[in-house]
């Protein structure tokens, strides 16, 4: 694994794991800043705590494939597919929903940043393994 791929993957995995702890931990604290009222359902709460573990454990498994090189491709891939689908999904809302606040925008820019990484790490390492054979 080279120094790029460790770095994206290091970068990728705290981020997902902040982010992660914060909508698992407190979706309340979380939710309050889009403007949702106090009284959000056990069931809102429930969705939001799902998601933020399932951040949680992406962020945790990439930054743990720094010390375990065999797991790389795998984090790496998650971590493409997670920041891609919700730059790709937050898109699809702009165009459906209109824009959202200054908040949803500057996640967007950087889950697109990691996004686009991902997939030129990705790309970069499959034109190693067809150039090798």
């Amino acid at each position: 694994m080279n120094i790029a791929t460790n770095a994206y993957l290091f970068f990728a995995g705290i981020t997902l794991t902040v982010v992660g702890a914060y909508i698992g931990l407190t979706p309340s604290e979380y939710l309050s800043q889009l403007n949702f009222q106090t009284n959000i359902s056990a069931a809102a709460m429930s969705e939001m705590r799902g998601m933020g573990g399932t951040l949680l454990v992406c962020g945790l498994f990439s930054f743990m494939t720094i010390f375990k090189k065999q797991m790389a491709s795998s984090a790496l891939i998650i971590c493409l597919l997670v920041f891609s689908s919700f730059s790709i999904f937050r898109c699809l809302g702009i165009v459906v929903d209109g824009l959202p606040n200054q908040g949803i925008l500057i996640a967007l820019s950087l889950e697109a940043v990691f996004a686009f990484l991902g997939w030129t790490l990705w790309f970069k390492r499959r034109f190693r393994e067809v150039t090798r054979h």
